[in-house]
């Protein structure tokens, strides 16, 4: 059996690796398929080697191999194989290779439980922290249930790394095995007080993905979550709590009015945007929610359209954008807040990018009064005239009619005007011919609704006759 061994081990030095597998395929374009089908079976036979440094070999080129599409689900003993070696460098290639091509329904998964233990108990932190980071992609309910212990055991451990790593797995045992979140919460929920911020943060994204399921569960944490957002200056998980006081407050509006000042605070001294972003979108949650409670809210609500302001004024489209659909949220409860930025929102329409004048044309259909309609209309057709693309002329054309006509036409006070305004947009490019029968209807509609104006509609129907788009549309 040795001299067998020492026979396979001079044949096993003329290998590839996997430097070379790589090598090979790059050198091998035109026939790529069949040096693969060729190396996968020399892989096959160093797999069937009793030489565990030769199987790790092969498997890190499997490795390579999935990641190209190829299918290794047929190693998979073998892959368990490496991820028992007493060597660090070997089992690391075995776990990266079940992260890579284990699920939860992979079947050999049932012969690791007492590996996977022993290496979660291991006094080399990297071996528990990969196997904790492995874990996480092919945890089954099975391996959930048998090793939750294990796990917590972790959350106890004197290295942050490990307790860190432990936290996040948590969350991954809890959808696998929810029977585990009960007894698993009060060690949890200490997590949140560790003297390490990264143990803190990984604790609190945990119960904020929790939470965003039954958001009601976690009420009693709002003290320790109250405490680290006005002590933590961590950014990330400063988001992530502002969230979940977004998610709280609907179900607890006492606690809406103890945040308004602490957010109020950040908002004024964050840098970050994506911080600011959150902050005014809770504050707007919060003051939707307290609003028959806390008249006096005036001065929150115009410092978050003010910082919106800066949002939207910024090179960044993403930025701009978010800045719009807050503005939106402010504009269904404090109009007044939002039409003073009336002209920074009609500079939007310029835009290059059509989500953000669509985004804007939403904004200015809201802010619509009797003093500023016909402002808004000509600003919206002089769109409508250099518009390019139908379907952004369509949307203009659309929203001019709906803003006009909303209400049984409640902000038009001259309806001459607004039979003049229909007639020119008929005879605007694209508004004949997919716009006919809508135009025609509104100018009947308002002939029939205003009996003043039936001469001055009736003259101005003949004009339409001139317009063959809307003779054919109608037709």
């Amino acid at each position: 059996m040795a001299l067998q061994k020492v026979k396979g081990n001079l044949e096993r030095m003329f290998d590839k690796n996997l430097t070379d597998l790589v090598r090979g395929i790059r050198n091998n374009k035109e026939g790529e398929s069949k040096y693969i089908a060729q190396c996968l079976e020399e892989i096959k036979q160093e797999l069937r080697q009793y030489n565990l440094s030769v199987k790790a070999n092969a498997v890190a080129k499997l490795n390579y191999l999935q990641m190209l599409g190829y299918d290794i689900s047929w190693a998979g003993f073998n892959v368990i194989e490496v991820m028992s070696s007493t060597k660090f460098t070997e089992k690391r290639i075995g776990y990266l290779a079940a992260s890579q091509s284990f699920h939860q329904d992979t079947e050999v998964l049932m012969l690791a439980t007492n590996m996977i233990r022993k290496d979660l108990s291991s006094t080399s932190m990297y071996e528990a922290g990969l196997t904790l980071s492995s874990l996480s992609c092919f945890l089954s309910p099975d391996l959930a249930r048998d090793l939750a212990n294990d796990v917590m055991s972790l959350l106890t451990s004197t290295k942050p790394y490990l307790r860190k790593k432990g936290v996040l797995l948590l969350y991954k045992v809890f959808l696998r095995y929810p029977e585990a979140l009960r007894p698993a919460f009060p060690r949890l929920k200490e997590k949140l007080e560790d003297p390490d911020p990264g143990v803190q943060s990984a604790a609190v994204n945990v119960i904020c993905e929790l939470a965003r399921k039954n958001p009601k569960n976690y009420l009693s944490l709002a003290p320790t979550f109250f405490k680290l957002m006005t002590s933590s200056t961590n950014n990330w998980m400063l988001i992530k709590i502002i969230k979940l006081f977004g998610a709280l407050t609907p179900l607890e509006p006492r606690l809406g009015k103890k945040l308004i000042e602490p957010l109020t605070n950040l908002i004024h001294s964050t840098s970050a945007m994506s911080l600011l972003y959150e902050c005014i979108n809770t504050v707007i949650a919060v003051l939707i929610s307290i609003s028959t409670g806390m008249p006096n809210h005036a001065a929150s609500i115009q410092l978050c359209v003010q910082k919106l302001r800066i949002l939207i004024e910024d090179s960044d489209q993403n930025l701009k954008y978010l800045g719009l659909l807050a503005m939106s949220k402010i504009l269904k409860t404090n109009p007044k807040s939002v039409s003073g930025h009336k002209d920074l929102i009609m500079g939007c329409l310029d835009d290059a990018d059509d989500s953000i004048r669509l985004r804007a044309l939403d904004l200015l259909s809201g802010m619509v009064s009797k003093k500023n309609l016909m402002e808004i209309v000509k600003k919206l057709m002089t769109h409508m005239a250099k518009a390019e693309g139908t379907t952004y002329r369509d949307e203009l054309l659309g929203k001019i009619i709906q803003i006009c006509s909303q209400n049984d036409y409640q902000y038009i006070s001259n309806f001459e005007w607004y039979v003049s305004v229909l007639v020119e947009l008929s005879q605007m490019e694209g508004g004949g011919g997919g716009h006919g029968k809508i135009l025609a209807q509104q100018m009947m509609d308002v002939a029939i609704r205003v009996q003043a104006i039936r001469p001055f509609a009736t003259q101005q129907m003949a004009l339409l006759i001139d317009n063959s788009a809307v003779i054919l549309s109608r037709g």
